[in-house]
């Protein structure tokens, strides 16, 4: 009977053991191996940005030459950009040490299978950008900004945010 208890305890010893291993592997392994600090992001949702304190103004938008845009959802506004925290995504960062401290976003309706895409020669009316975010050094547009929108069911459209 006392071999019988000691197996036991040894099981649950050991399946705690693992569990905690794997976790703190899991960390090691997802977190601080992709270091996820580093890098700058921005929000998707205005209220994801409010809730983080870096949400700046909405900006205001009109959609021009759509077709089959039924239930696309779409609203632009500018936030301070920022990093998360050195150990959890919950903590917010604000990037104070950068040339472009503001991010151009937008939140959408992200179950349509919708791209949307700054026109070229509308990415030197920002201070800086990739292919899909914009980055600004103050918290306002000098211009207006076209977004192109291409998708997969034949839907397409101009979006023009100022």
């Amino acid at each position: 009977m006392k071999r019988v208890i000691f197996i036991f305890t040894g099981v649950i010893i050991l399946c705690v053991f693992f569990y905690y291993a794997f976790g703190i592997f899991s960390s090691f392994v997802g977190w601080y191996g992709y270091q996820k600090w580093k890098y700058r992001i921005g929000t998707d949702l205005i209220r994801e940005s409010k809730q983080r304190k870096v949400f700046v103004k909405d900006l205001n938008y009109k959609i021009v030459d759509s077709a089959n845009l039924k239930g696309f959802y779409f609203k632009p506004y500018i936030e301070k950009g920022f990093r998360y925290g050195y150990h959890s995504m919950e903590d917010t960062r604000i990037d104070t040490y950068t040339k472009y401290p503001y991010n151009l976003s937008y939140e959408r309706n992200k179950k349509d299978s919708v791209i949307l895409n700054i026109f070229p020669e509308d990415k030197e009316k920002l201070d800086s950008s990739d292919a899909v975010w914009g980055y600004l050094k103050q918290p306002y547009l000098k211009d207006t900004i076209r977004i192109e929108i291409e998708g997969a069911a034949k839907q397409k459209g101009i979006i023009k945010v100022w």
